[in-house]
């Protein structure tokens, strides 16, 4: 993913989020299935989904009298990113107090707690990793 991309706005990112679940749609659906938790107009949508396609994360085809929009970016690409740019931006590379944080206060349950000492334990120590403090 280029680094090049503008940052995703919130509303940008539940917009996402619905057209990534669909794979491909239609302003109208996208609309509907966000209903419940947004309260967007149609104009509201197709005006959203015509910037996300201007900033490079939408691609569109017209079909008939309407456009069709897919992801043109994988989620797993953008949350990468955000988390990379989280870490360099906020946090000056260091993501103990990303990690120091979320585990303090969401509740991990036992299989994330695993997961995690897995990932820790199975990361070789390098000394061009470590940090000066």
């Amino acid at each position: 993913m280029s680094k090049e991309l503008p940052d995703l706005a919130k509303s940008e990112w539940s917009l996402m989020e619905a057209l990534w679940t669909r794979g491909e749609a239609t302003a109208s659906a996208l609309q509907a299935d966000l209903r419940a938790t947004q309260d967007w107009a149609y104009s509201t949508v197709k005006t959203m989904l015509d910037r996300l396609v201007e900033k490079g994360y939408v691609k569109s085809r017209r079909i008939g009298n309407v456009y069709e929009y897919s992801p043109k970016i994988r989620r797993g690409a953008v949350v990468a990113r955000s988390i990379d740019d989280l870490a360099e931006r906020v946090l000056s590379g260091s993501i103990s107090p990303l990690i120091h944080r979320l585990v303090e206060t969401r509740r991990l349950n036992n299989d994330e707690i695993r997961e995690l000492r897995q990932m820790l334990d199975s990361y070789p120590l390098s000394p061009d990793k470590e940090r000066q403090t």
